[in-house]
């Protein structure tokens, strides 16, 4: 993409951008997270308190999103973007003196993560709106495929980081890491042109006279109106509430697993992790190159299935007498298989809802999806993490790829795929590019306005 002379410079350069300021941020997360999940089970050897910091993180998100909705309709994309990452900056640097003085505890971890909770839902939401500002919406399946791809490389890089630092740096260190990420992608992110496909139009009917609570009511309630009035979106909320709900099983049993059962040291478990991150890179160039995709909710539909039968496959490690070494190599191939085909559900996801939705409510609608789905998160982490300290492994993780089938099975009838295809068409052929050369000059390229080609 970035190699195309056809396209504008500046999508050239917000792609480079974006996809360099993500990454940044994403390695430093990965660190941060590898070494908070590593202390708290490692000290207590609970899943428990491992998933209580998981619930304050879902609980403040919701609480949040439906504000984070309006305000990325309404307000200024590049502002809310931009200040959000410094706020946490500053968070992280408070964090890093703390530790300096008084050492790292669960109470401060606890606290961090409540004050960058509060935080990210904005941020990411006008990220989410501004995707289609950003880039034109024919590149938009391009964009997620290979943004995707290209911050795999920080789920393969990120945990083998944190094993390694984890054993070499301290706790307090591994946080300035952190905190150097975060400031470096925001002062990339202040070379983003969020403009660069804004259209006055798509947000005529935002602009309301006077600004009072009843106009607040209004403004949240728009998302949730324009996806109760929608089958399709409805069967998507549903789906997301059952991968949010069912994440216990992806996030707290294979550390649960890794750190209590199989006894594996830091750099073990980073290099389990990094393993597992390839199924990232593999999934995301595969449907960014997929041409045309024809039906996003039937390659959902795949996508679950075969992750109902990666669940199951979970406890398999568990039930052999082998060694370490393929362990490991078994654990990464599970892991690698299940962030694949999470690929082959998320991105359809997304490019539906990006390309389907009206750019003057795409932010309440991802709000309002967000928050539905999201809202069963906080009991299906703390659900999982109570029965998986019973170690009740082989009932929790077959009752859950059962319950997966059988709500796809029911969901994504054949009548509502043929309706979401409908729509994912009707969206493509309203935001189809002329088919017309661009001529070779700078000045095109250089106008943000200019009508680009699609690859």
């Amino acid at each position: 993409m970035i190699f195309n002379q056809q396209l504008p410079l500046q999508e050239r350069i917000n792609f480079v951008v974006y996809a360099l300021s993500r990454f940044i941020l994403s390695v430093g997360k990965y660190v941060y997270l590898f070494a908070v999940s590593y202390f708290i089970m490692y000290e207590t050897g609970s899943a428990f308190y491992f998933s209580i910091n998981m619930a304050i993180s879902i609980i403040v998100t919701l609480i949040l999103l439906p504000f984070s909705g309006v305000l990325s309709d309404l307000g200024n994309k590049r502002k809310i973007v931009i200040s959000g990452e410094i706020l946490n900056s500053l968070v992280i640097m408070g964090l890093f003196l703390y530790t300096v003085i008084y050492d790292i505890n669960l109470i401060a971890i606890y606290i961090v993560t409540f004050l960058t909770s509060m935080i990210e839902p904005f941020v990411s939401n006008a990220f989410q709106t501004a995707i289609t500002e950003l880039f034109h919406k024919d590149r938009i399946q391009q964009v997620m495929g290979y943004t995707s791809a290209i911050l795999s490389s920080t789920v393969i890089l990120g945990p083998i980081l944190g094993g390694v630092l984890f054993g070499l740096l301290s706790f307090s260190q591994i946080i300035l890491i952190f905190l150097i990420a975060f400031a470096l992608s925001a002062l990339l992110d202040f070379f983003l042109k969020f403009d660069l496909y804004y259209q006055e139009k798509d947000y005529e009917e935002n602009h309301t006279e006077g600004a009072s609570f009843e106009t607040f009511k209004h403004d949240v309630s728009q998302g949730f109106i324009f996806i109760a009035r929608n089958k399709v979106f409805q069967s998507l909320l549903i789906i997301a509430a059952l991968v949010n709900f069912m994440s216990g099983v992806i996030t707290i049993f294979p550390e649960k697993m890794m750190i209590y059962e199989l006894a594996f040291q830091p750099e073990t478990v980073g290099i389990v992790n990094a393993i597992a991150g390839i199924g990232v890179l593999i999934g995301g160039v595969t449907v960014a190159r997929i041409k045309n995709l024809k039906s996003p909710f039937r390659l959902m539909k795949r996508g679950l299935f075969v992750f109902a039968g990666l669940v199951a496959l979970y406890l398999l490690p568990l039930h052999l007498e082998v060694d370490i070494a393929t362990l490991v190599v078994l654990l990464g191939l599970i892991g690698t298989s299940v962030a694949m085909t999470l690929q082959f559900v998320n991105i359809p996801i997304n490019l539906f809802v990006q390309l389907v939705t009206p750019q003057h409510i795409k932010g309440r609608v991802f709000s309002t999806m967000n928050l539905c789905s999201m809202s069963i998160m906080p009991v299906g982490a703390i659900f999982y993490g109570y029965l998986y300290d019973f170690e009740l492994y082989w009932v929790i993780n077959v009752v859950s790829a059962i319950l997966i089938i059988a709500i796809v099975f029911t969901i994504f009838n054949e009548k509502l795929i043929a309706r979401s295809k409908d729509m994912y068409d009707a969206a493509k052929t309203e935001n189809e590019a002329p088919d017309e050369t661009v001529p070779e000059t700078s000045d095109v390229l250089l106008d943000g306005k200019a009508d680009p080609q699609s690859i």
